[in-house]
């Protein structure tokens, strides 16, 4: 089983493993972890490394980080190359649903492009929804 730690500006990433869970049941080898008004970098990062810790096994461990820029995904970048823990940026609840689904079945490798696949496809117009159901 791939591990997932969600990390975020403010309770984004534990409104994301509370969304999945809500959907899927409660996730084992799951963590939300949150950047918070007097945080420094050093404590937020010291937050990340130990659920990397705690789940002993960095190659196994996938950090999903809310958007590029800023604290999270700084640390998730500083993970990759101290930790050699996978990665992705711009996290949103279809790809975390898809990857939670998934993560006995899929290599950690394999589980990063269909996470980004389906990330991206989860991103919709309902009305272009709609047009193609023929109710436009």
């Amino acid at each position: 089983m791939v591990n997932v730690i969600l990390v975020s500006h403010g309770s984004y990433a534990a409104g994301l493993r509370d969304a999945a869970e809500m959907i899927l049941g409660e996730q084992e080898n799951l963590d939300a972890l949150g950047v918070f008004p007097g945080d420094t970098l050093d404590v937020f990062t010291a937050k990340v490394e130990n659920s990397i810790n705690k789940f002993n096994d960095p190659d196994n461990t996938l950090i999903m980080a809310d958007f590029l820029g800023g604290t999270p995904s700084n640390t998730t970048m500083m993970m990759v190359l101290k930790h050699h823990v996978h990665a992705l940026i711009g996290c949103n609840l279809p790809m975390l649903i898809d990857v939670l689904s998934m993560r006995t079945e899929l290599g950690v490798d394999d589980l990063k492009r269909e996470a980004l696949v389906i990330g991206r496809n989860g991103i919709r117009d309902p009305e272009e929804v709609l047009v193609g159901e023929g109710r436009g």
